[in-house]
């Protein structure tokens, strides 16, 4: 784990009186109200329904927030066996979670005592403990969450992180230069950016990120704009994104069979 990481505290469930769990198509749907790091956020629970342990996904929206494609996904990843955390971010605060991340300079840089770092390691701890969680973890973050991926990839739980082009952070490999050394403890991390030009996340930060993590890289690029698992996920090249992603989740953390 990241000896720099961010305090834990309590993460505490409210019952969501209009929402109660929901079974369809063998696949257990619940929505969740959670007071995290001071403010109330909305998360839906995806698992499958039966009585196995299984690993779980921590699956962070980008920019356009919490579309129904991304309930989509998380659908898919509990009938493939995982137990799927789907955070709303903004929760009602589009606009004051997006000034948090660039005007707040850990944020900003995706330092290790970034508040909103401390949200993403909360979620992450609840997910692990979850009744149902065998306790090994994979993430997928984007765009403006896809630096979370890079620091929670040092958690030893973390046994599958993703990265679809990340905004932040905003210096070098999207970490502060003085946390590079830290990336030393991971393992694996598995990436996806655009081969085209991209202001949001520019060539010289994912090549950074490749010169530190070497091998422990695994790298792909694709010719569609940002956006893949949203405005760019209808192309050939994101569906090839995606099955690479579910590839790397079996692999990574179901056993051998």
């Amino acid at each position: 784990m990241n000896a720099n990481a961010p305090s834990q505290t309590d993460t505490a469930p409210l019952a969501d009186a209009k929402h109660k769990p929901t079974t369809q198509a063998g696949i257990v749907h619940e929505r969740r109200q959670y007071q995290i790091q001071g403010r109330t956020m909305t998360l839906d629970v995806y698992r499958p329904d039966n009585q196995k342990l299984v690993p779980g996904i921590l699956y962070l929206h980008d920019i356009f927030g919490l579309l129904e494609v991304c309930h989509t996904d998380a659908r898919e990843l509990a009938s493939l066996g995982y137990a799927v955390y789907l955070p709303d971010l903004f929760s009602g605060q589009a606009i004051r979670y997006c000034i948090r991340s660039v005007v707040i300079s850990s944020a900003r840089n995706n330092a290790a005592d970034s508040p909103l770092l401390a949200e993403v390691f909360e979620l992450l701890d609840q997910l692990k403990a979850e009744t149902y969680c065998n306790g090994r973890l994979g993430m997928l973050g984007q765009c403006l969450s896809g630096g979370f991926v890079i620091q929670s990839a040092l958690r030893k739980e973390v046994d599958a992180p993703v990265i679809y082009h990340h905004s932040f952070g905003q210096q070098g490999a999207g970490i502060p230069l003085v946390e590079e050394s830290n990336l030393s403890g991971i393992e694996s991390v598995q990436g996806h950016w655009s081969s085209l030009p991209d202001p949001f996340c520019p060539a010289k930060r994912r090549d950074k990120l490749k010169s530190l993590l070497g091998d422990r890289l695994d790298d792909h690029t694709y010719p569609i704009p940002h956006g893949f698992r949203t405005s760019s996920r209808s192309t050939d090249s994101a569906k090839l994104a995606w099955k690479r992603t579910l590839e790397y989740f079996d692999e990574q953390l179901k056993p051998a069979s």
